[in-house]
């Protein structure tokens, strides 16, 4: 990781994702969807705007895998880029 936390540009991968029910957080979130170089059951962390779209929509967004200290590993996209809505 660069200076000030921040990633070097090719460590993101472009990926599709859905929109979908988390039951576990009792609200939407985003995962990758299957074919996907990322599990399905991974989840992805981006902007509410993106976690507010109909369930099942489809977005590319460009991801890096992370982890929290005592989380699993999870996808992140940040709230400031643009994304492309598939269907």
């Amino acid at each position: 990781m660069g200076a000030g936390g921040r990633r070097d540009p090719s460590e993101y991968t472009s990926i599709i994702c859905e929109v979908f029910y988390d039951a576990s957080r009792r609200k939407n979130g985003v995962r990758p969807v299957v074919g996907q170089p990322f599990p399905n059951d991974m989840k992805v962390e981006c902007a509410k705007a993106i976690r507010a779209l109909p369930l099942g929509t489809q977005i590319k967004l460009s991801v890096v895998e992370t982890e929290k200290e005592g989380s699993r590993p999870f996808l992140y996209s940040s709230y400031k880029w643009a994304y492309d809505i598939i269907k």
